[in-house]
């Protein structure tokens, strides 16, 4: 089974990954323990997979099952796709914006000791959104957000991804525009507030 760079950092002889839940076990969700575990056997022949046979010149071909897990980079980036693709199809086509709400790099480690905060955080961005929107245009956005845990670097970094709609519905159910930008002094000021007063 040929392994990709992300795999031979995680599972080669140097074994980093032991490592690292030997080290920080305690702070490793779950989740995240078996998302790592499917990505380990991705693709390898020994846990399954089809065999497919050419009926004309009788070729076989292997091919190995995958894990269809969040975090590996191979079946992530598939899916990642079709979920675009078929939210494209369900979403108004009307300007969005995208809205990234994330928290002091100082304030993490309280998230690593409070994990049941992660669904709060996300439901206070939403709602500071939709309050915006509400007062100012009087109209119900579209938002679709998602918490994330990591950063680029894959660094422990929570922060929330909005797509937002640029107006919304009235109460009369009609669409109405709003102006095309978010301002962002009065989000960051709002966001902060929120932020200190979680518990």
């Amino acid at each position: 089974m040929k392994q990709d760079i992300l795999h031979r950092i995680f599972f080669d002889e140097h074994r980093h990954w032991e490592a690292f839940v030997t080290k920080h076990g305690k702070n490793i969700r779950s989740v995240v323990l078996k998302e790592i575990e499917k990505f380990r056997d991705c693709g390898n022949p020994k846990k399954g997979f089809k065999l497919m046979a050419c009926e004309g010149c009788h070729d076989l071909k292997m091919v190995p099952y995958r894990c269809k897990g969040r975090f590996c980079t191979t079946c992530s980036c598939g899916e990642t796709e079709e979920w675009s693709r078929m939210l494209t199809e369900d979403v108004f086509q009307v300007n969005h914006r995208h809205v990234i709400l994330t928290i002091d790099e100082g304030l993490r480690t309280l998230f690593l000791k409070h994990r049941d905060w992660f669904k709060p955080f996300r439901d206070e961005g939403v709602r500071l959104i939709k309050e915006y929107f509400e007062k100012k245009y009087k109209v119900t956005p579209g938002v679709i957000a998602g918490l994330h845990t990591f950063g680029s670097r894959l660094n422990f970094n929570p922060h929330i991804h909005m797509l937002v709609t640029m107006g919304g519905m009235g109460k009369n159910g009609e669409w109405k525009p709003a102006k095309d930008y978010i301002p962002f002094e009065m989000l960051r000021k709002q966001w902060q507030t929120v932020v200190l007063t979680m518990h």
